[in-house]
């Protein structure tokens, strides 16, 4: 029987990933006013994916790394990339019509999904807590979505919809990461997805710029902003993210993506850039409490309290 790994490392790293995917969010958003969804994917996942295969091959910080096998290599490109690909046009496109903290709060669905999508065979007690996790997550997102609908907002709709989309291959992109990272190395798995994501974008940011008519334009605050995605918000937090997948249940690690709303906020507040709605609140305190209710053991959690002492 294998030893179960600390958790204190897990949680530490987790939570520096949080932190920097809020800033992370926040820094998209700007580019998004500016730039399109896919010529800013696929630049930013080819340039962090090739160097942290550089950090691979030329250190040591992630001990030794074996080549992927030929099956390896195509499951990489089609269970890795293409997810990625998706998750990062469908983020990107989000951002251009809602806020940050609203993409956040419709990415921190993702453990329900996760939840939803696990198998095995289930007591009536708990299909009633996965649904009434469920129910209680949908119902944050239908606050939040409530004065879009009081507006006929038809453009807060549809970047709502892309971000709850979003958070759907977010959510597959975490269990395929954790599925080939078995054997393997969830670094590994961070950086050939993103570099195969790029590339799989490349197409579509083309026909961006020949639809544009122009070239992207290219000032030092938009290059920071990218840097700090490629960095901060793409190589360290993914790598993270996918070094716990390998750890921990998917359903478990995503729970942490609760706190990127938090993260998202607390980011875009300091910096100015937006503050929080009447309805972010509620909204959150919903989606927290059906991933509560989701995956909190109570019979674990509270057996000390009122099991009888042998």
């Amino acid at each position: 029987m294998s030893a179960r790994p600390p958790a204190a490392p897990i949680v530490l790293s987790l939570t520096l990933a949080v932190f920097l995917w809020g800033g992370n969010n926040v820094a998209l958003k700007q580019m998004m006013n500016v730039w399109t969804p896919a010529w800013t994917g696929s630049t930013r996942f080819l340039v962090a994916g090739l160097l942290l295969l550089g950090l691979i091959r030329w250190t040591n910080w992630f001990g030794p790394i074996p080549p992927p096998s030929p099956a390896l290599r195509r499951a990489l490109w089609w269970r890795g990339g293409l997810l990625m690909a998706t998750y990062i046009v469908l983020c990107n496109a989000a951002l251009r019509f809602i806020p940050a903290s609203h993409f956040a709060l419709e990415l921190a669905l993702s453990p329900i999904w996760a939840l939803l999508l696990e198998g095995g065979v289930l007591s009536t007690r708990d299909r009633l807590r996965r649904w009434t996790a469920a129910a209680l997550a949908f119902s944050g997102v239908a606050i939040l979505l409530w004065p879009s609908l009081r507006r006929n907002a038809d453009s807060h709709w549809f970047g709502e919809l892309l971000g709850l989309a979003s958070g759907w291959f977010w959510t597959l992109h975490s269990r395929q990461g954790k599925a080939l990272a078995e054997g393997w190395s969830g670094t590994a798995v961070a950086a050939h997805s993103m570099w195969r994501a790029g590339i799989l974008l490349l197409p579509i940011a083309l026909i961006e710029l020949v639809v544009a008519g122009k070239l992207p334009s290219i000032t030092p605050n938009l290059i920071g902003l990218q840097l700090y995605c490629i960095v901060l918000g793409g190589v360290i937090p993914f790598t993270l993210w996918n070094q716990c997948l390998a750890r921990w249940p998917v359903s478990r690690v995503a729970l942490f993506g609760n706190l990127i709303p938090g993260s998202t906020m607390a980011w875009a507040a300091a910096l100015g850039f937006e503050h929080p709605s009447p309805t972010f609140g509620l909204a959150m305190a919903f989606i927290i409490a059906g991933v509560v209710v989701g995956q909190l053991n109570w019979e674990r959690t509270f057996a000390r309290f009122w099991m009888p002492e042998e």
